[in-house]
């Protein structure tokens, strides 16, 4: 997990916070808030010493209740507690006498739920860091696409290649409601094509045709790499981002045995939609491979967008890779129902990406998703 957002337990604390906020909103049960602000006081205000105070000064009225509170990165407090919830109207005047009135009315707070839940969620998001957006940049130029030359010299350059180090590795974390320590579920391994094509091919863009057939030789060499018997046998749970053509090439059917049934079990392979819409045919002859060999085959990055407009409950992948967007937040009661009909039944196929906030975690619980990748598991 980010250690750079605050100790362990403030994380853990931010998380549990989040969850509860979750479950308000989903099921509508009330809760009262008294949300002390800390990191917003003046510097001599947020010192150790004065806010050993304030939690001591709301002690007393909040330990004889069903009050939790909870302690955020940066310093923040939150009690949490069912209605009526007079006791935290009272601890928040036991800060009276310790912070000036003009403070008191902007920096202690007291919210109800689930009205104010985003409210709240806001500020957790705030403490953990991840509210932060980067600069709005100008397009950059476009670029011309390299002669026919230019692309078969890198193509032939990257025929004896190690291609190790262009490899991404990102793990992908179970994380169920209520569980606040993340577990592994897989690695998940995606060639960086992308970089690799500036350093090859710099100050040019790719065509379409250009940029597929790059793709596809790349990802052969990498897994001519991944192949190497002594390579194969450390792998373990994997997930492999590949495109849909090079699955039938011999570098991915020699991996495919090298794992052997135990090692097939515990892999998975994710192609992009746009590779499955433009070959459904041999989209489903590798579905039946797939199948019969004991690996799974699923679809990678797919967007909300794509999920409405292609309904997947019905198609029976085991294996879903969404995309989160902010805007999923913001639907109606109608797109939410539709894009929920659109998933598969079968959730724990469904790994939702770009989890890089308590928000996204919280969504995807609500819809029976426990598999997550994303900023907010990186360590």
């Amino acid at each position: 997990m980010n250690a750079r957002t605050g100790t362990a337990e403030a994380w853990r604390d931010a998380l549990a916070l989040a969850t509860l906020l979750r479950d308000c909103a989903a099921s509508g049960v009330e809760r009262r808030a008294l949300h002390l602000r800390l990191s917003a006081l003046p510097r001599d205000g947020r010192e150790d010493r004065h806010r050993h105070l304030l939690r001591e000064a709301m002690a007393p009225v909040l330990r004889p209740t069903r009050a939790r509170l909870f302690t955020l990165p940066g310093g923040d407090l939150v009690a949490l507690s069912p209605p009526p919830g007079e006791h935290l109207a009272e601890a928040r005047e036991a800060l009276a006498r310790l912070l000036p009135e003009a403070l008191l009315d902007t920096h202690a707070a007291l919210l109800r739920l689930p009205a104010e839940a985003a409210t709240l969620l806001t500020a957790v998001e705030t403490a953990l860091g991840l509210d932060a957006r980067p600069p709005a940049e100008a397009p950059p130029p476009a670029l011309p696409p390299p002669s026919a030359t230019e692309l078969e010299t890198a193509l032939r350059g990257l025929r004896h290649a190690d291609l190790a180090a262009h490899l991404r590795r990102r793990p992908q974390w179970r994380l169920g409601p209520g569980e606040e320590e993340p577990r592994p579920a897989e690695e998940a391994l995606r060639l960086d094509a992308e970089g690799l094509w500036r350093l090859l091919l710099p100050g040019t863009a790719p065509t379409p045709s250009q940029r597929r057939r790059f793709r596809h030789e790349a990802e052969r060499r990498a897994l001519a790499g991944l192949a190497r018997p002594e390579e194969a046998r450390q792998l373990g749970p994997l997930l492999l981002s590949l495109s849909l053509a090079v699955l039938e090439e011999g570098e991915f059917l020699r991996l495919e045995a090298l794992l052997g049934p135990l090692g097939r079990a515990d892999l998975a392979v994710a192609v992009p939609m746009e590779d499955a819409l433009a070959e459904p045919g041999r989209l489903a002859r590798l579905r039946r491979f797939a199948g019969a060999r004991g690996w799974a085959l699923g679809l990678d990055a797919v967007t909300p967008a794509q999920c409405r407009s292609l309904p997947l409950a019905r198609q029976g992948f085991p294996l879903l890779r969404l995309r989160f967007e902010p805007a999923l937040l913001a639907l109606g009661a109608a797109e939410r129902a539709a894009l929920d009909a659109s998933l598969p039944e079968a959730r724990d196929g469904i790994v939702l990406l770009d989890a890089d906030r308590p928000a996204a975690v919280a969504w995807g619980w609500r819809r029976g998703i426990t598999r997550f990748c994303g900023a907010l598991f990186l360590g």
